[in-house]
């Protein structure tokens, strides 16, 4: 009786949801879970490293952590991005939105160090791949409805990013840390109700049965794991101008409130060049766009290694617009272009899992350990010495290989090639 219960409401809700004014509306929905669920996001993940310093842990603790945290990631992204092109992105991101939302309640009743990062690993598990699985939404519907553009729908995430960071920084000048871990709960349920509202197209998912050989074939292709590797050298690089910039800043003077304040300048950096992305690829090339953004990381990173005043610090935050939009159009520019349509949730998580979970959880750990022997503005400099050698392997990289010279990567009834951002010179 039950279970006949369930499956009438949900033929009901899902009846509700393709209702003509909610499907006029898709749009603005898709868009509206991007900024709720970075809203979300923004009231914890800036702060957690000051959290765990707060709690007495040292700076290889708090590296350990997040290093452990990321590198969940590695692991356990590509597994949902197969799942997701299996079962629905919309679906499967219902599942671990609500599991999360649990999860990240209850970081503030866990004290012992060991059991923080069982606790973490656990989160990891569950947390890291909605980022994927929203994009992989968005693109989705971009399939649908060509007209659309990937930057139009995470703007709005990069706007929810910003607005909460400023407040919870003013929030937090008053209110204890661990506050944070319950609001995010709170933005992070709006979310899971607001996906309901969201219809996803059967045809956006291509459920079918993926071969071990398949996959094995994007890996044995010689163009395509040198490209990952340098995803995953440069994400080691740039990993302090990831979340570990709080500690930076901390280092330099900022206080909370700053703190939020300058993740808040860098997101609103993005919008534009969120809305941008499309038409400078279109106009340049992806690689030439990738190229940019990587340089632009370089200059970054040096110029932090200098500057020793909170306020010019979070000025130049400004260029996260070009070091972070611009690579994430650019790199599911490619990305999309080099693996087939039905795999399109497994390319977004092996970016994920490649420049996210094993590059800057390398370089998370590496931080931590060496902010316990140096000042971060010394660690800047020696990031972005490792990044500009990455900046001058990807040159070498797109000097090297013409798409005339790239076999597909995988053979089906039709052949995949290459795209021709990759061949532009």
């Amino acid at each position: 009786m039950l279970l006949k219960y369930k499956h009438t409401a949900s033929q009901v809700l899902e009846s509700a949801v393709r209702h003509p004014l909610l499907q006029r509306f898709q749009g603005v929905i898709l868009g509206s879970i991007f900024f709720v669920f970075y809203f979300g996001l923004s009231c914890w993940l800036p702060f957690f490293n000051i959290y765990l310093k707060q709690k007495g842990f040292s700076g290889a603790q708090v590296g350990i952590i997040a290093g452990l945290y990321q590198s969940v990631l590695f692991f356990v992204v590509p597994v949902w991005g197969i799942i997701a092109d299996r079962f629905g992105n919309r679906r499967v991101l219902h599942i671990v939105l609500f599991c999360a939302m649990i999860l990240v309640w209850g970081m503030r009743l866990i004290s012992a160090y060991h059991l923080f990062i069982l606790y973490v690993m656990i989160f990891a598990f569950m947390h890291h791949p909605l980022g994927m699985l929203s994009d992989s939404l968005a693109i989705g519907y971009i399939k649908q409805h060509q007209r659309a553009a990937f930057g139009e729908f995470r703007v709005w995430g990069s706007v929810g990013w910003a607005i909460g960071n400023v407040l919870m920084g003013r929030y937090l000048l008053t209110h204890e840390l661990s506050l944070t871990f319950q609001i995010a709960a709170v933005f992070y349920g709006i979310t899971w109700l607001t996906i309901w509202l969201f219809h996803e197209n059967p045809g956006s998912t291509v459920p079918s049965r993926r071969s071990p050989s398949e996959l094995k074939s994007l890996f044995a292709n010689k163009k395509m794991a040198l490209f990952l590797l340098l995803l995953l050298l440069y994400g080691t690089g740039i990993s302090p101008l990831y979340v570990f910039i709080n500690l930076y800043y901390r280092d330099i003077g900022a206080g909370n409130q700053m703190i939020g304040l300058g993740f808040a300048l860098q997101a609103f950096s993005e919008v534009p060049f969120f809305f941008m992305g499309a038409s400078l690829v279109k106009r340049f090339g992806a690689h030439k766009v990738l190229l940019f953004s990587m340089t632009t990381a370089v200059i970054r990173l040096v110029l932090y290694g200098i500057i020793s005043h909170p306020i010019p610090a979070l000025l130049i935050g400004l260029g996260s617009g070009i070091t972070y939009s611009l690579f994430w159009v650019a790199i599911v520019d490619m990305m999309h272009g080099l693996i087939p349509e039905k795999w399109r949730a497994t390319a977004q998580s092996l970016l994920w899992a490649v420049h996210v979970g094993c590059g800057v959880t390398i370089g998370n750990i590496s931080i931590g350990i060496l902010s316990d022997w140096f000042h971060m503005r010394t660690v800047m400099l020696m990031a972005g010495g490792v990044t500009s050698l990455v900046l001058l392997g990807m040159v070498g990289y797109f000097k090297s290989f013409r798409l005339s010279q790239l076999e597909p990567l995988i053979v089906e009834k039709e052949i995949v090639e290459l795209p021709h951002v990759i061949a532009e010179e």
